[in-house]
């Protein structure tokens, strides 16, 4: 299926932005890359069985480019904020789908449901939002899980030494030839008749297992 950008994101991708691109990968590729529970993410290998890869907001730069060979639908958003990120989404192979909490983000997830189980692709989302609070999941994922029937694999990450960003999220950016750690917690299923009290079940779940993946990652880099 193709995805095209909505009609507010249509300024021209230029040659500088490209060469950004560019740059960015080289930048990302140059970082000492470990990964640690792959267990938990063999279905992204295996066409026909996805998997809802779910991350914090301030892991996403790095996890963006690692996932880049494994084709599948993410939901970016919708803001102007958002063009750059779902230009470079759709030039890594992904399909972006624009929408958040605060604009669009119920539309969004069921237009990434039914993508998903057309192409029975991966998917990726950002648990904590494009506005937080930080390293507090949403509901997002939850339903998109339940509605698909795929499971969540929380993954954090950590980096040393990187840059963080002066944002809500403290965005983590990795220096050229740094360590980068990612840890796959394993898959956590929602009931495809969960409600209410079960809905907010599995969101701690998920939030309390995004924070120890994190917790992980930065405790084998000695990242306090």
């Amino acid at each position: 299926m193709e995805n095209s950008l909505p009609d507010n994101a249509t300024k021209k991708w230029s040659r500088a932005h490209s060469v950004l691109l560019r740059l960015v990968e080289f930048w990302l590729a140059s970082c000492r890359f470990t990964a640690l529970g792959q267990d938990s993410i063999k279905s992204l290998l295996q066409p026909g069985y996805p998997a809802i890869v779910a991350v914090w907001h301030s892991s996403l730069i790095y996890i963006l480019f690692h996932f880049r060979r494994h084709p599948g639908v993410m939901m970016v958003s919708g803001s102007s904020d958002g063009e750059w990120a779902a230009r470079c989404v759709m030039n890594w192979g992904q399909i972006p789908v624009r929408g958040s909490r605060h604009k669009g983000g119920l539309r969004a997830i069921r237009e990434m449901a039914g993508i998903m189980r057309q192409q029975r692709c991966n998917a990726g989302i950002v648990a904590d939002g494009s506005r937080g609070p930080a390293h507090v999941a949403q509901k997002g994922a939850v339903v998109l899980s339940r509605d698909t029937g795929v499971p969540m694999v929380p993954t954090g990450l950590a980096a040393r030494p990187a840059f963080r960003f002066n944002s809500w999220d403290r965005t983590i950016l990795p220096y050229p030839g740094s360590r980068v750690v990612l840890v796959h917690r394993p898959p956590i299923s929602v009931p495809p008749d969960a409600r209410g009290i079960q809905i907010e079940e599995c969101r701690r779940d998920l939030e309390n297992s995004l924070n120890e993946a994190t917790r992980q990652a930065e405790d084998i880099l000695g990242v306090s």
